[in-house]
């Protein structure tokens, strides 16, 4: 059980800095896109990429934890740690869903963007589709 604890409060912190990162290379990314900075946008796409992938793999670890001990969420596996360390994982675990809904937040307003983008490039290439349709 001391290695779950330790791995589970590892991972934590890891995920907690893995999404501060996130969240300013999603700055970037909208930054890159509004000032159509294409090598930028290349390089921070990759590097969103390699943050999300290894967010996955500890996903994937923290829920292996909770069936392994019999929890049914990550708030009944912490229930199982000694006081002192569920009260500062608690914490680590509401910082990291404030994270992670700030990351979804911009991601939404980075893909937005990009559409909006991909919209107005799409008429100015091809013209209004239904500018002539009767009414």
């Amino acid at each position: 059980m001391n290695t779950l604890i330790r791995q589970f409060a590892t991972d934590l912190q890891s995920d907690v800095k893995a999404y501060q990162d996130l969240i300013a290379l999603l700055e970037e990314q909208f930054s890159a896109s509004v000032q159509q900075q294409t090598m930028q946008l290349s390089r921070v796409l990759e590097q969103i990429s390699e943050h999300l992938a290894a967010i996955e793999v500890r996903r994937e670890r923290r829920s292996q934890m909770i069936k392994t001990s019999n929890a049914a969420d990550c708030e009944a596996l912490m229930a199982l740690f000694p006081v002192a360390l569920q009260q500062a994982c608690s914490s680590k675990w509401q910082q990291l869903g404030a994270l992670l809904r700030q990351a979804k937040q911009l991601n939404q307003r980075n893909g937005e963007f990009i559409l909006s983008q991909q919209e107005i490039m799409q008429r100015v290439l091809f013209g209004e589709q239904d500018i002539y349709d009767p009414v």
